[in-house]
């Protein structure tokens, strides 16, 4: 199991990175004025913007004519007269990666000091140990902390001169309580439904899940939300948007809260029906019932465990998804979380935010599959990852 665990972790750090890689040649293809505000390319003399790209690492002085243009007169052929040459895109990725750590400083309140240039961890590191001093000792005023910080840039265009970890990080929050509370909603009633179904096939509540699985399958999400939003404001007055400023912020919760939870519950109660059918046609659970188990102790003890393996497959998945958002639902709703940020910052061409989306939902989507895995070998032991035969 150790060696499966260390080896799905490299694989996982591997995709990761390779996903990221691509993403960053991709972005770095594209014109070099996506790297400025509508204002700084109105404003920026051209010498300005050549100066903003090698703050940035994407621009170098160049070398034949020492950043001056000329060479004895003549217009530098190397740099075409600017004094400035590209950078060789991997050079950029090696600072990308070079800097993703960072050491800073922030005081009482918890902000960072604006006047102490953060630096990469590595070049703090050293510097410390070649004076001998202690890394996190620092001489510090009282209240002040130095904290190493998850470094990915900062926001071009969308959040401006915002890091693109903050900017992540106070939508994740929202997104993540919102679809958290939807997941376990739809968890708990599409499997409760979905048992209900098995147990009384063909019955009242079977019709009931199946036509409430057809009509959220059938019908646009956008015709639901819509009949929802007007039917819970009408008939209960609930508010029609999110608001974070509101008096009473739970309320302004509830229809997207519903609108995320419809969905999942209808794939909740369709699969575990699905999987509780099949399991109650087999040879044990017939074995069982002419042993004198009573139904109950068959349904919960050995049918509902047995059917609930493949739903645990993708339930961490599920969880960790939650930090995505919903993009029809928060867009809709108008919820200020990271359903619609991607959207946004391609539409803005915000590279750096693009890339920080792209290297979380990487992340988190490998390594939901990964723990949903090992959930899996916790619910049913007899399921093997390694070994001969049938490896997972």
């Amino acid at each position: 199991m150790v060696k499966y665990i260390l080896k799905r972790l490299v694989q996982s750090v591997i995709t990761v990175l390779l996903v990221v890689c691509i993403v960053f040649v991709l972005l770095r293809m594209m014109p070099s004025d996506y790297f400025f505000t509508e204002d700084e390319l109105m404003k920026f003399t051209e010498e300005q913007k050549y100066a903003k790209l090698q703050r940035l690492g994407i621009m170098d002085l160049c070398a034949q004519c020492a950043g001056k243009g000329d060479i004895e007169g003549s217009p530098c052929t190397h740099c075409e007269g600017t004094g400035y040459v590209n950078r060789n895109v991997f050079a950029q990725m090696g600072d990308f990666y070079y800097q993703m750590l960072e050491m800073r400083v922030f005081n009482a309140k918890g902000k960072e000091v604006k006047t102490i240039t953060p630096m990469p961890v590595w070049t703090y590191l050293q510097e410390k140990y070649a004076t001998g001093e202690d890394p996190f000792a620092g001489s510090l005023k009282e209240g002040y902390s130095l904290r190493m910080v998850f470094n990915l840039g900062k926001s071009i265009r969308l959040e401006k001169n915002q890091y693109v970890t903050d900017v992540i990080a106070t939508k994740m929050s929202v997104s993540l309580e919102l679809g958290l509370i939807a997941l376990a909603i739809s968890l708990l009633l599409g499997v409760v439904m979905g048992v209900f179904q098995a147990l009384y096939k063909n019955g009242i509540f079977d019709h009931i899940g199946t036509g409430y699985t057809v009509i959220v399958n059938a019908v646009p999400h956008l015709v639901i939300y819509t009949v929802i939003m007007i039917a819970g404001n009408s008939l209960f007055g609930l508010p029609m948007r999110y608001d974070a400023t509101a008096a009473n912020t739970g309320l302004t919760k509830v229809l997207p809260i519903v609108c995320l939870s419809i969905g999942s519950t209808a794939g909740y109660m369709l699969w575990t029906r699905r999987y509780m059918v099949d399991e109650l046609n087999k040879d044990y659970i017939r074995l069982a019932k002419l042993k004198g188990l009573s139904t109950r102790k068959v349904m919960f003890r050995h049918v509902l465990k047995n059917a609930f393996v493949p739903l645990a497959q993708y339930l961490p998945y599920s969880v960790l998804l939650t930090v995505g958002g919903s993009l029809l639902v928060e867009t809709f709703f108008s919820v200020p979380g990271m359903g619609p940020e991607l959207t946004k910052a391609i539409s803005r061409y915000d590279l750096n935010l693009v890339q920080g989306i792209v290297l979380l939902y990487a992340s988190l989507g490998i390594l939901g599959v990964f723990l949903g895995d090992l959930l899996m070998t916790m619910i049913d032991p007899r399921i093997k990852l390694t070994g001969k035969g049938d490896v997972r």
